[in-house]
């Protein structure tokens, strides 16, 4: 009876048992721990770890889990070393090999101390293509010596782990892939259903302009005809004027806005594009009670701008802002000129200051990102900020957005060339 025959065949039994408990893992993070648990509680191994490829720097390898000198699982994922570090190593990165065994060799803990002496095998984690990872496993807790026998079973288990191992990897890439495709459809019919509102808003804005100018016809005929010296007629119909051609400047104002053109460059005066962008979102200024304060630069140099383009980026901007704030925050606006850096221009700036709970770190650059968003709930698209910079651009102009003290409120910046200036 051929004894070592008899063990192998049944640790390629367990093997194959094994395989199949690993491709049950719900994560890369499982599968490494439990091929580590698994590998020495069922095939034998001593101490036993797995390491993989630092994809931003191949020279090293990172850790994931292993057992220590005493013998616990422990995970090793702050563990980074040099490929050059380990000749066995060193020498199946070389070689392209499968595996390698030594005997009577230092045995070392992760911080490279010899921790004692005896076998010591390193099988490569393939992906199929390439080299990937190791699988480490030495004899120090136990001493009993490696055979070609066990060399050939950590292969192998390093054979089906890699491919395990490759297959997790594409499954969560893939699961990753599908919420971001959902994510981002879900996004893409807002966006559609936002551009359909202002198509409808525009239809509407057309439908009562009409009836508003022929109110407004009514009243400045009624003024002629109506000969009275009563003062409260005279007042209701003197208010009724100045209400009518206040809702007809909204309406002008949302048809300007709305109306898509080529960029169509005259000189203006950013403080009048910001007073009309602020007109034509009073109703959710007055909604929230935002008190703003204005600080406008008085004779400030007119910048060559798309009125309509600026306001849209003002808008939104401001309804940004106002998106984050209670009623006991403000709202800060700047404008002023300077003088450019190389000092060869004089740029006009605005800046939309406010004192709410500032824009989250994790997103913070990635803002002009499309289809990213603080108030999706609310029903943000993600891709106003996108559209802001992309109008910034075609004005030769500069955006910048941070924090001004974490937690206490976030600032825009709005740089424009000066008229006149190269």
């Amino acid at each position: 009876m051929n004894v070592k025959k008899d063990v192998f065949e049944e640790k390629l039994k367990i093997l194959h048992e094994l395989g199949n408990e690993l491709s049950l893992t719900k994560s890369v993070k499982d599968l490494c721990r439990s091929a580590v648990e698994l590998g020495r509680k069922r095939l034998g191994f001593d101490r036993l770890s797995t390491w993989f490829v630092d994809a931003g720097n191949p020279k090293y390898i990172i850790g994931s889990f292993g057992v220590n000198e005493k013998g616990n699982v422990r995970e090793e994922t702050a563990e980074r070393v040099t490929i050059d570090g380990d000749p066995a190593m060193k020498q199946i990165h070389a070689k392209q090999a499968h595996s390698l065994m030594r005997e009577g060799v230092p045995l070392r803990d992760n911080s490279g101390n010899i921790v004692g002496h005896g076998s010591h095998i390193i099988a490569a984690i393939w992906n199929g293509k390439e080299i990937v990872g190791y699988l480490s496993t030495d004899n120090l807790l136990r001493h009993k010596p490696f055979t070609e026998q066990d060399r050939e079973i950590t292969e192998l288990f390093a054979s089906t782990f890699g491919h395990l191992y490759s297959l997790k990897i594409a499954e969560e890439a893939l699961q990753v892939a599908y919420g971001q495709l959902k994510d981002i459809q879900g996004q893409l019919i807002q966006a559609a259903k936002m551009e359909v509102v202002g198509g409808l808003a525009t239809g509407v804005a057309h439908e009562v302009k009409n009836p508003l100018a022929i109110i407004l016809q009514g009243l400045e005929y009624l003024s002629k005809k109506i000969k009275t010296g009563d003062e409260d007629i005279l007042l209701t119909l003197q208010r009724m004027r100045g209400a009518v051609k206040k809702a007809k400047g909204v309406v002008n104002g949302l048809l300007d806005f709305s109306t898509f053109s080529e960029l169509n460059l005259t000189p203006q005066n950013l403080n009048s594009v910001m007073e009309s962008s602020l007109f034509l979102i009073k109703h959710q200024i007055d909604k929230r009670g935002i008190r703003i304060t204005k600080d406008f630069a008085d004779r400030l140099p007119p910048v060559m701008a798309d009125k309509n383009k600026v306001e849209q980026v003002f808008i939104n901007v401001l309804l940004n802002a106002l998106d984050q704030l209670s009623e006991d925050d403000k709202l800060i606006i700047r404008t002023y000129a300077k003088d450019s850096l190389d000092e060869d221009r004089k740029s006009v700036i605005v800046e939309v200051e406010d004192t709410g709970p500032g824009i989250p770190t994790d997103i913070l650059s990635k803002l002009f990102d499309p289809f990213v968003t603080t108030r999706r709930a609310s029903g943000g698209t993600g891709l106003g900020l996108s559209i802001v910079r992309n109008i910034m651009n075609m004005h030769n102009g500069k955006i910048d957005i941070g924090n001004v003290k974490e937690g206490h409120g976030a600032k825009v910046t709005l740089e424009f060339i000066a008229q006149g200036q190269t």
